[in-house]
């Protein structure tokens, strides 16, 4: 009995270890597929980021190139515009200079018609023998003007000699409307200072009125002329204010 109880324990044992086995080698078996199944999407993954991976460095060294062709381009763009500006710049200033030399061809167009309406059929060169025969015509009649008044003064003053010394105390004519102004005034020997001279027509014992703001303020004598002042002595009987400079003097 005993045997037969040992005999049918080591049977269970036996069937519950095959059993045991089989199920270990069943578990064995799913691990090694899943074991398999992971290597192979790791696999599957792996060579997809690699995919991926070097998908995207070739996408950043493309960004890159474009990044440069568009600053290439950018560039290439500013300069064309500078060019345009630049040719528009120069239109424009050719577009000006035609304008004026259009502008000199109406003229000279003009001009040209006038010398044909000059009558007698003279030409530039002989117009132009006139034109300096003229200027030496108005030189010469300067030198005779200039001359003239050379000689008119000589005669003034020998008048002036000659009627002082009929007349000593006579004053002189002088040029109508002559005006002027005192520059400077010694109240101690009652003399002024004018400027005018004798390239205004002052004369020597001229006699001038003296007024301020349309007061008269007295009468000066002219003494001595120079070109462009002369000296005047105040004269007492007429004297109706002090005499100041910047007052005014006229005949």
């Amino acid at each position: 009995m005993l045997r037969i109880c040992l005999v049918i324990a080591i049977i269970g044992g036996l069937a519950a270890g095959a059993l045991s086995f089989i199920k270990i080698q069943d578990i064995i078996v799913t691990t090694r597929a899943a074991r398999d199944q992971w290597h192979s999407q790791f696999d599957t993954e792996h060579t997809a980021k690699v995919a991926a991976e070097t998908s995207l460095k070739k996408t950043k060294a493309d960004l890159e190139t474009t990044k440069k062709e568009l600053a290439t381009t950018k560039n290439d763009l500013d300069n064309a515009n500078a060019k345009v500006a630049d040719l528009d710049k120069k239109n424009g200033d050719l577009a000006k200079e035609l304008d004026t030399t259009r502008a000199d061809r109406d003229s000279a167009q003009q001009e040209l018609e006038q010398w044909h309406l000059i009558p007698g059929g003279l030409r530039p060169p002989q117009i132009k023998a006139m034109i300096d025969e003229l200027a030496k015509a108005k030189q010469a009649r300067d030198a005779y003007a200039a001359e003239n008044k050379i000689l008119h003064a000589k005669a003034t003053d020998l008048a002036n000699q000659l009627a002082n010394l009929i007349s000593p105390d006579a004053p002189v004519p002088l040029p109508k409307g002559l005006k002027g102004v005192v520059m400077a005034v010694d109240p101690k020997f009652d003399f002024v200072v004018l400027n005018i001279g004798s390239d205004q027509g002052a004369l020597p014992r001229g006699e001038m009125m003296v007024e301020k703001d349309g007061t008269l303020l007295g009468k000066v004598r002219i003494a001595s002329v120079d070109k462009e002042r002369c000296i005047a002595n105040i004269i007492p009987s007429w004297q109706r204010g002090e005499i100041m400079e910047g007052d005014e003097v006229l005949y």
